[in-house]
């Protein structure tokens, strides 16, 4: 390998570490981790909308661009917004996930009993329905506790990911 060049291993090892310390993180600090990942969001909505407004300044003499500038207010709102409130936009998004459980939950129940009414009865999608409307009503009457179940389970991802992506370049370097 050429000096200064990075190769596929070097990044699927800093991909690795990335998700490892992503997912320890989250698995024991869940509530911090949370925050410091909206914020870090935010900042880069901050970014973005701001190298939108750099772009319309330099293109100012060119036609105007309306949705450059759309996407400027949208991406600085936005990020200001998170900034000011990380929890309630945690909470935010624990709600929106809830919602899209509970109406997952509720389709999969209606498509349940239709399957019934024909004959064709499967109770994995009973379960399943069960499984996500309950799913669904926690995290709408408790979405901070949700919030911190969801940081430890995607934790727990976040770990698993990146310890088989270690494990997968280094036996890929053996071979």
């Amino acid at each position: 390998m050429e000096k200064g060049k990075i190769n596929k291993s070097s990044i699927g090892l800093m991909k690795g570490m990335i998700m490892i310390l992503l997912g320890l993180g989250l698995l024991f600090y869940p509530g911090f981790t949370l925050v410091s990942v909206t914020r870090l969001v935010a900042v880069l909505l901050l970014v973005k909308g701001g190298m939108a407004g750099l772009i319309l300044l330099l293109s100012r003499n060119q036609r105007s661009n309306p949705s450059m500038l759309l996407e400027l207010f949208f991406d600085v709102g936005i990020g200001l917004l998170i900034l000011y409130n990380p929890g309630g936009t945690i909470s935010f998004f624990v709600v929106i996930l809830a919602i899209w459980a509970l109406i997952g939950g509720l389709l999969m129940a209606f498509s349940f009993n239709t399957l019934r009414k024909a004959g064709l009865t499967s109770w994995g999608l009973f379960l399943n329905s069960i499984i996500a409307l309950s799913f669904g009503f926690v995290l709408i009457f408790e979405p901070l506790r949700g919030g911190m179940a969801l940081a430890t389970l995607i934790g727990a991802f976040a770990l698993a990911y990146g310890i088989v992506n270690l494990l997968s370049v280094v036996f890929q370097k053996r071979a």
